[in-house]
């Protein structure tokens, strides 16, 4: 096929320009007609909004600014004109981290410098005969015609042509995306009797997920990951799967291989420093958040929920292990000083920060700045009205628990509970804080897990009864009988099999337990109870 090169569009982007110019003559003599430059990646997604390219070259390392790979993700997610234009990565790196990150949003090419103009003009050639035969079912594809597309991708590969494996891809995700569940399995299935490929067997997962078949789909999975343990995609997908089974310690689990894989993945980073949250796992959940907000900078997926969640971690990591906690502190100021410049400035999210802030002082031993930080915070929540304060209400509460003004955060609560009264989904939301919950939801909630977990523990069933009252302290972290159930299942069950991994998670529970009982409280006795009987067991495991 002769490709018109004279017609076609280019844009270069690296921070060097001797590079951008022998890029450009690389592609002059190749024969490409109109060629743009850019040095930085901003500049690249300005030129990207105003007229779409048919191939852009990127470096991955543009010097200050956006990565490559960040345009990258911009590109395919953003609003622009060249979300399906054809993009070829360019680098110096050949590092395993960069090359996976690189490919979770599936550049067409990844080119690793040096680079030749025959060599380039090689593999431009088989992209844009690709391009070329594929244009049509593309182009049916973004307009929604998907009748159109699906027509399209059969004569492609009834004619057998060199593209037939690409388009049996693209028609599988077709009957995926609409609904064909039974002709998506018919396709997979026969391309599977011919030959093993990866794309199809994730195809049959995800035919399975759709069927409701999740055993089905991790078996296929676990197919995958034996043949290519670096799948991110097989990895994706099992998080889905446990994500929709409420397993969030196998969640957990699978996002911890996938991020020690593929570390440069700030959507991972994300979801793990969630999870491990949830599970009470705060040493992971601070690393993964951590790293999720320094992913975050020039990322279009930075969030300032994931910056206060880091500072949350942070300071709940405080309360039960300072020396980890310590480094970390300034670090978290940080984060939640930069979110007015990275976001933009609101009275409600400047109020959360101020909190937080008040709070990370006060662990970093700074008194006084901390009780000025929490002066200058209720100031500016007093200009927020709505159900929207909320957030900023709730991080007050916690503020005033942190500085230890027990009586006055309890008094706060109580001030919620009545404000909202009648607002199921906040007092949801406010049941996290409560030692006991307000929401009809959440009082059902205690009153089913608490029938299946005794049931599961007079059955002598620790680690089942264990379980329950884990997920429920997942929505309710403060309820005091909880825990204290949670507690005494976990010893129990430590009693019959002994681990340390799960010893030192028992020894967090119960530092965090202790700081949320007071000694009037009437399950005070059955804590300390408790308590000695775990350091009993302790000390027969010769652990101090």
């Amino acid at each position: 096929m002769a490709i018109s090169y004279h017609k076609l569009h280019a844009l270069i982007v690296d921070d060097f320009e001797s590079f951008r110019s022998t890029l450009y003559k690389m592609l002059m003599d190749i024969g490409i007609g109109n060629v743009d430059s850019a040095s930085n990646g901003e500049e690249a997604l300005r030129y990207c909004k105003s007229r779409a390219y048919d191939l852009i070259l990127c470096d991955h390392n543009l010097g200050k600014g956006k990565s490559g790979q960040q345009v990258l993700e911009e590109i395919r997610v953003g609003s622009n004109l060249c979300s399906d234009s054809l993009f070829i990565l360019v680098s110096a790196e050949n590092s395993k981290s960069i090359i996976m990150a690189a490919y979770d949003y599936e550049p067409d090419a990844y080119l690793t410098k040096p680079i030749n103009t025959k060599a380039l003009e090689q593999r431009l050639a088989r992209l844009f005969e690709q391009r070329h035969v594929l244009k049509p079912i593309l182009q049916a594809q973004s307009s929604g015609n998907h009748a159109e597309a699906i027509r399209l991708c059969l004569n492609e590969m009834n004619a057998a042509g060199r593209h037939t494996n690409q388009c049996q891809k693209m028609l599988g995700n077709l009957y995926l995306n609409t609904g064909q569940v039974n002709e998506a399995e018919a396709l997979y299935r026969n391309v599977l009797e011919n030959r093993e490929l990866e794309w199809a067997q994730l195809g049959m997962a995800r035919t399975k997920m759709l069927q409701g078949d999740n055993l089905g789909a991790q078996q296929w999975l676990e197919a995958v990951l034996q043949r290519n343990p670096l799948c991110m995609k097989a990895y994706d997908m099992c998080a889905e799967i446990f994500r929709s089974q409420g397993a969030i310690q196998a969640l957990q689990d699978v996002l911890v291989q996938a991020t020690e894989l593929s570390p440069l993945s700030i959507l991972r980073q994300q979801s793990l420093g969630e999870v491990a949250h949830q599970n009470n796992d705060l040493v992971i959940a601070v690393s993964a958040l951590r790293r999720a907000v320094r992913l975050g900078e020039h990322s279009i997926f930075d969030k300032p929920q994931v910056h206060n969640q880091f500072a949350q971690t942070t300071v709940d990591l405080f309360a039960t292990d300072r020396e980890l906690a310590k480094p970390l502190l300034r670090e978290a100021l940080k984060s939640v000083a930069d979110i007015e410049d990275r976001f933009g400035k609101s009275s409600l999210q400047r109020a959360q920060s101020q909190f937080l802030e008040s709070q990370l002082w006060f662990c970093s031993g700074e008194e006084r700045k901390a009780q000025e930080t929490l002066a200058k915070a209720r100031a500016t929540l007093a200009s927020v009205n709505g159900d929207d304060a909320i957030a900023a209400e709730m991080e007050m509460v916690r503020t005033l628990r942190t500085l230890g003004k027990d009586e006055e955060a309890q008094a706060q609560l109580a001030q919620l509970s009545a404000k909202y009264a009648g607002k199921e989904e906040i007092l949801e939301r406010l049941d996290v804080l409560q030692d006991e919950p307000q929401s009809e939801k959440n009082k059902q909630l205690v009153a089913d897990i608490n029938k299946k977990g005794i049931a599961a523990y007079n059955s002598k069933n620790y680690a089942a009864a264990a379980d329950a009252f884990r997920i429920a302290l997942q929505s309710l972290p403060n309820h005091i009988g909880l825990r204290l159930n949670y507690v005494q299942a976990m010893v129990d069950s430590l009693k019959v099999d002994f681990n340390r991994s799960s010893s030192d998670k028992m020894a967090q529970i119960l530092i965090k337990t202790g700081m949320l009982i007071s000694q009037n409280h009437p399950q005070y006795r059955r804590y300390r109870q408790l308590h000695d009987s775990f350091q009993s067991l302790l000390k027969e495991q010769g652990i101090s």
